[in-house]
């Protein structure tokens, strides 16, 4: 059963990554760049919320970026996409830029990335065997290895971004805790067709790789706007507003349980579309009025 928990558990983070498709060449008085735009992975792409604007992609038409944008009433591009990685990002800004998508006329930029880097469902997979301490360690001592490299490769990103729109606010975001606060055992939805309840010590080591990252984002960003002297750069953290509604908190789920089903199961362990809204509501709250 622990193994098959896991199993399900390390399926649902990565699929596929790809560029997104042709943008727009211009939005005003023919500068490059839409007002608004989104890159990242599967949480900025809204995946498991049908239906899909970009299928390859997994990116929804509920995502955060399609909420924001319609609460602040601008026009915006998303290239986000399920599974992308830091790299991958890279290959986003480079895309849009070529395309006109991202420019000077773009005034804000979100960005969600870094989680993929880690391949922390690989982690969960190897500690979750019984008798597989040394598998274990060995996937820990990667995921740290891979972290210790993320501050470099999100700093890369942090500055291609604002190359390619020298006139944008950047906010970063983080990632919320999937399992909130938990000490005992936590029903988080069904694999093929079996109940999935997670033990104390899965949910600790979940949410304390979460916890781990943010805190890497969020020194990133703060040690790439002192370094480079841009206060166009900053974190904006989900996990105060996410905090609550977890799938072992008691208030309303805002993130999907394990689910079955091919067109279904990219759902699993992601924001729903209250999460995406709240997403959406924390970021406009963190941005200049």
């Amino acid at each position: 059963m622990k193994r098959r928990i896991v199993a399900a558990l390390a399926a649902v983070g990565l699929c596929t990554a790809a560029l997104v498709g042709g943008a727009p060449a211009a939005f005003a008085d023919g500068v490059p760049g839409a007002p608004y735009v989104e890159l990242g992975d599967s949480e900025a792409a809204g995946t498991g919320n049908l239906p899909y604007a970009d299928p390859d992609c997994l990116r929804s038409e509920k995502s955060y970026p399609a909420v924001l944008a319609g609460a602040l009433g601008t026009p915006f591009v998303s290239a986000a996409c399920s599974g992308a990685t830091t790299a991958d990002v890279l290959g986003q800004v480079a895309q849009l830029a070529t395309t006109g998508g991202i420019g000077p006329a773009t005034t804000l930029v979100t960005l969600t990335a870094g989680i993929n880097n880690l391949g922390w469902q690989q982690v969960l997979l190897a500690c979750s065997q019984d008798g597989g301490a040394l598998a274990c360690q060995q996937a820990m001592a990667g995921a740290q290895a891979a972290a210790g490299q993320l501050p470099g490769e999100l700093g890369a990103l942090l500055g291609a971004i604002r190359m390619a729109a020298p006139n944008a606010l950047i906010a970063v975001t983080d990632y919320p805790l999937l399992f909130g606060q938990e000490t005992g055992s936590c029903s988080v939805g069904a694999f093929q067709g079996t109940p999935v309840k997670l033990g104390a010590d899965q949910v600790a080591l979940v949410n304390g790789s979460l916890a781990q990252l943010s805190s890497v984002i969020q020194s990133t960003v703060a040690a790439y706007s002192q370094t480079t002297g841009d206060p166009g750069v900053r974190l904006v953290s989900v996990i105060p507003g996410l905090t609550g509604h977890g799938l072992c908190d008691t208030g309303d789920r805002w993130i999907s349980g394990l689910v079955s089903g091919t067109k279904t199961f990219a759902r699993s362990l992601h924001p729903n579309t209250a999460g995406q809204q709240a997403y959406a509501q924390i970021i406009r709250g963190g941005l200049p009025m």
